[in-house]
C-alpha cells in the first residue's frame, strides 16, 4: 500500500489476536446456544422415536454437530478449549434427554395398554430409566456416543497452522 492508502490504517489494530481465534471471556452465549441445541436436538431424537417406534442411533451424532455449531456460532466463530468442553456437554446432555424421552414415551405407551398412565417427568419415570440404563444404553448407541463426542469436540477445535514447506 502507499503512504497514501496507510493514513486511515489503525496500527495498533493490526498487533491485536483477532477475535475470531479467540474464546471470549464469557461463555453464556455459548452455554445458552449449547443447551438451546442439545434440548431441542433431544426433544426432536424424542419425538422421533415416539412417532416412528423406532430408534434412530445416528440422530445422536446430529446433536453432537448442533451443539457444536450453535456453540462456535453463538460466540461468532470462536474456538478453543473450552468452547469444546461446553459443546461436548451440551451434546452429552442431549443425547441423554433424547434417550431419556424416547424411554419414557415408550413406557407411556405400554402402561397405557393396561390401563395406568405415568407422568412423563413422574419420579417413577426417572426411576425406572435410571433402574433400566443397561437395557436403554446398548452397544450401538455407545458408538452414535462416540461419533457425537467427537464431532461436538472437533468443531471448536483451534486448527493448527500447517508448517511451512523447507
Amino acid at each position: 500500500m502507499s503512504d497514501r492508502d496507510d493514513r486511515y490504517a489503525f496500527p495498533e489494530a493490526e498487533d491485536r489476536a483477532s477475535p475470531v481465534s479467540d474464546p471470549s471471556s464469557s461463555l453464556l452465549p455459548a452455554l445458552a446456544a449449547g443447551l438451546v441445541a442439545a434440548l431441542v436436538g433431544g426433544i426432536v431424537w424424542g419425538l422421533i422415536v415416539k412417532i416412528s417406534d423406532y430408534e434412530v442411533g445416528f440422530v445422536a451424532w446430529g446433536i453432537g454437530f448442533a451443539a457444536g455449531t450453535a456453540v462456535v456460532l453463538a460466540t461468532r466463530g470462536a474456538t478453543g478449549r473450552r468452547l469444546q468442553v461446553v459443546a461436548v456437554a451440551s451434546a452429552l446432555l442431549g443425547i441423554l434427554l433424547g434417550k431419556y424421552l424416547a424411554f419414557a414415551f415408550t413406557v407411556q405407551d405400554d402402561v397405557k395398554a393396561t390401563g395406568d398412565s405415568i407422568g412423563l417427568v413422574s419420579g417413577d419415570m426417572f426411576s425406572l430409566f435410571r433402574d433400566n440404563l443397561d437395557v436403554v444404553f446398548g452397544f450401538f448407541d455407545l458408538l452414535w456416543v462416540g461419533l457425537a463426542v467427537f464431532t461436538a469436540w472437533r468443531i471448536p477445535q483451534v486448527e493448527e497452522p500447517e508448517p511451512a514447506a523447507p
